[in-house]
């Protein structure tokens, strides 16, 4: 088994701190969206405003690139990850064995400008999943109305270098929150949108999935071998 020396004084957790980077801050992060109105051709455009003959035109032409949205989150949740397991006996003993993994759902906060322009984006969004513009609702292809959704932790640095990213694959908005108006409503509003996406994937550069699988199977060679991880 591996020893480890505990520090042994204040300046080598200052050390430690100062080799990696310095503490994270939690209010320095970015969002990385891009609009599914953004990857159709205009010709499916011009078919999508005459199905959704309910919707303003001009809804369809304030979609802008996604400097927008990047600038309006106020707050995002990393997401988590969990192991699913199942309980199995082995020598009368019982434990838990891992068959799966579960995701945690992603919300992110938008501050609301005065033209609505945050609601009106993912307003549209779940328009293109379910069409409710008619008494029938109508559920789109999932190629259709998907995207893949960066999410960027920076560092403390003033270059914003990424400390730790990850996407979302094939996210759409599940659920958008009501917004509350009221005569005593004088602060800045906003409005908070869940994503519900197929899986996350650290795209961190320094770290790669297939990298991370060789390190481990070379852990375990020098295991192995009573060679110790060392």
């Amino acid at each position: 088994m591996a020893h480890f020396d505990r520090p042994q004084s204040i300046d080598s957790i200052k050390a430690l701190i100062g080799k990696r980077g310095g503490i994270a801050r939690g209010n320095r992060f970015g969002v990385h969206i891009t609009h599914p109105l953004k990857n159709i051709t205009m010709h499916k455009q011009e078919k999508l405003k005459k199905e959704y003959e309910k919707i303003p035109s001009s809804t369809f032409e304030m979609i802008q690139d996604g400097r927008d949205t990047y600038m309006l989150c106020s707050a995002v949740s990393l997401p988590g990850k969990r192991i699913s397991t199942t309980e199995a006996t082995h020598n009368h003993n019982l434990a838990k064995k891992p068959y799966s993994m579960a995701t945690d759902e992603v919300s992110m906060t938008f501050l609301l400008t005065n033209d609505y322009y945050i609601k009106k984006y993912f307003d549209l969004w779940q328009e293109m999943i379910v069409d409710s513009t008619h008494s029938h609702y109508k559920t789109r292809y999932k190629k259709e109305y998907v995207a893949d959704v960066e999410i960027q932790a920076l560092d403390g640095g003033k270059e914003g270098h990424v400390g730790y990213s990850n996407f979302l694959e094939n996210a759409y908005p599940i659920q958008v929150s009501q917004i509350e108006l009221g005569n005593g409503s004088e602060g800045l509003m906003e409005v908070t949108v869940t994503w519900e996406y197929d899986n996350w994937r650290m795209t961190d550069k320094y770290v790669k999935p297939e990298k991370v699988k060789t390190a481990i199977e070379r852990l375990q060679d020098r295991a192995s071998a009573g060679r110790g991880f060392v």
